[in-house]
């Protein structure tokens, strides 16, 4: 391993622990020092709950759910982990679960184990730090420095050379850029990567590669560093007839994949039915074993049931305990030896269940997280296959890419980078995806893709040139479409003045709130509401937005990447005398936002102010020459 990627490797540890401190400080200082209707106005509780039991999920989990008699807004959403508590959230005793349903006026929790409340009123759930991430990806560090990976090193010092020789893989659905990406990709000895703009199918693309790999016998991992995006690719592969099997907790997948689950298919394996048999022989010897009469912990002297079963097998006494103590203890502990056996079998048909299964499987898919998990940890496959890798960070990437021959990143290094809270570790480069890292040293070794399925001719070529040095195509069907008359792209000068919103430190410009309202008013007359998208880089303009109305799609650019909507409003907030941006200076950032809209773009903002930046410049000059 040369000097360049040990170095690269040891930031990448350093990086990832001040991130996960970072986040726990944060959580832990707001739980610490916020009121628990303060940390509900920032969307990291929600209190004055009340609760009631509703069952338990596929896998086993016990769901209760969590109302209160007013809407809900928060920023916790399915699959993330919280701790529910009544007085104090710092408490180490509060069970934590996982968000399994979100609603307006109610949240539904999975808990692995059942919790055990002081009351069923005035409880409260915070957003909590999931470690477990953090600990995959610190693991994947560490076991990079390993010898075994000489390859990859290789690969990530710029120094590997990929596989000229090239066979095309002919796909009459696809265009020739995107069926010259797929035989490239196929066609590399280690890593290749295909960029995708928006709207030109990248995912479309790499379910066909997936297609041909699977068709030449291999097995591949898929995965994305988001469950959303790991579940819009298995859409994709399930649309080509393929059949990939969803490693991770069923309650992060969304309901229309549920039947691709590992659980789902653990419950239709036909040796399941014994799993059911030996759990109602279970619980029935549960039931025995309530009738007689429990050991205390004074009676069992710190030994474990097993230790004590073997005791009265071999007609022992123990330390401290004598032989008549434990032959008094013999109609409790025979049905203890019972229920383990039943305990060792049930398992042992599980995990064999689980081995048919994944045996079965070529597809296995899964977030980047996930492909960590015990499950997987001794699995290799011929082929990682990652979507959205652009805003996967490059420690996130190689929990999966370890387990692989030959690895392909799809994604787009022009769109939004991986979130990175703390400072420290934004320097030592965890906001630069492994995607954008290989692209710089291998610029030869990406495919672009050209023909794009979403914007209007006028708004792809305003994306075209400020991002793609022209090489974007309206497809043919996309060019003239619109929704209705005027121009496609407006532009919309408002003065305002920028405001912090004091609990958050994101900024607000309710001059701009107002103007976005009129916009609004005048498009409902021609589209309906379910076509307009409202977008700001800022959290507090965006939720301010939110609550007046609430019919319409509303979200920071962030949350957006990756969306579309016919007709798409971008509220710029910033207005200031020192002419500062903040921000909006990312060209990634800009560019989602402007690629969002299919058929009519609408900018509003101090437009005066922000083209003293030369990119903004640059964008309005192109929108009045159009």
């Amino acid at each position: 391993m040369d000097y360049q990627v040990k170095t690269l490797i040891n930031n990448m540890l350093r990086s990832v622990e001040y991130e996960r401190e970072e986040e726990r400080d944060r959580h832990f200082q707001e739980m610490k020092y916020l009121s628990g209707l303060e940390r509900e106005k920032k969307g990291r509780a929600i209190i004055n709950l009340k609760k009631r039991k509703s069952g338990r999920t596929l896998s086993g989990e016990h769901l209760y759910i969590f109302s209160k008699g007013e809407r809900i807004e928060t920023e916790i959403n399915v699959g993330d982990q919280v701790l529910v508590s009544l007085t104090n959230p710092l408490d180490q005793q509060n069970p934590t679960a996982i968000v399994y349903e979100v609603s307006h006026k109610s949240i539904t929790l999975a808990f692995s184990r059942q919790p055990r409340f002081a009351s069923s009123k005035g409880l409260r759930i915070d957003l909590a730090v999931n470690d477990t991430t953090y600990k995959r990806m610190e693991e994947a560090l560490l076991n990079l420095r390993s010898p075994q990976y000489s390859k990859l090193h290789k690969i990530l010092s710029g120094q590997y050379g990929v596989n000229t020789s090239l066979k095309e893989i002919p796909y009459k659905d696809l265009n020739e850029r995107q069926s010259d990406a797929i035989s490239q990709a196929f066609n590399n000895n280690g890593y290749y990567s295909i960029q995708g703009p928006p709207g030109t199918g990248k995912t479309y693309t790499a379910a066909h590669l997936i297609h041909w790999i699977v068709k030449q016998g291999k097995k591949v991992l898929i995965t994305a560093d988001s469950n959303a995006a790991v579940d819009h690719l298995i859409r994709n592969c399930i649309k080509l007839g393929l059949d990939p099997l969803r490693i991770g907790n069923p309650i992060r997948v969304n309901k229309d994949l549920k039947s691709y689950t590992l659980d789902y298919r653990i419950y239709e394996h036909v040796l399941y039915g014994e799993v059911t048999s030996l759990q109602d022989q279970l619980e029935e010897v549960k039931e025995l074993q309530k009738g007689v009469e429990r050991p205390s912990n004074k009676d069992t002297r710190g030994y474990t049931y097993t230790e004590l079963i073997e005791l009265l097998e071999s007609n022992q006494s123990g330390r401290g305990i004598s032989k008549q103590t434990i032959k008094d203890m013999k109609p409790f502990l025979k049905l203890q030896k019972k229920m383990d056996a039943l305990y060792s079998k049930i398992q042992k048909l599980r995990d064999q269940i689980q081995s048919d299964i994944l045996y079965s499987h070529q597809i296995i898919a899964s977030t980047n997280a996930t492909a960590g998990c015990d499950l997987l940890v001794d699995a290799h496959f011929d082929w990682v296959i990652m979507d959205e890798a652009a805003q996967a960070s490059m420690p996130s990437a190689m929990i999966p890419i370890l387990k692989c021959n030959r690895f392909v990143l799809v994604g787009d290094h022009y769109q939004l980078p991986p979130v990175v809270i703390n400072q420290e570790a934004k320097e030592l480069g965890l906001d630069q995806s492994l995607m954008d890292y290989l692209a710089d040293k291998y610029p030869y070794y990406l495919s672009q893709l050209n023909v794009q399925y979403r914007m209007h001719e006028e708004i792809n070529n305003l994306v075209s040139s400020m991002f793609y040095n022209d090489q974007l195509i309206p497809a043919k069907q996309v060019r003239k479409r619109r929704v209705m008359r005027g121009d496609i792209i407006e532009t919309i000068q408002v003065g305002g003045k920028e405001l912090m919103q004091k609990d958050s430190k994101s900024f607000y410009n309710q001059q701009e709130i107002d103007m976005v309202g009129k916009q609004i008013k005048r498009l409902l007359k021609y589209v309906k509401e379910d076509q307009i998208a409202v977008i700001s880089p800022y959290k507090a303009q965006a939720k301010k937005l939110q609550k007046l109305y609430p019919e319409i799609e509303i979200d920071t650019v962030d949350a957006f990447q990756g969306r579309e909507k016919d007709v798409v409003i971008i509220s710029f907030v910033r207005s200031n005398p020192s002419n500062n941006i903040g921000f909006l200076k990312d060209f990634r950032r800009l560019n989602v936002s402007i690629s969002r809209a299919k058929s009519k773009l609408i900018l509003i903002g101090n437009l005066n102010m922000i083209r003293h930046d030369d990119m903004y410049d640059y964008l309005l000059e192109m929108i009045q020459e159009a």
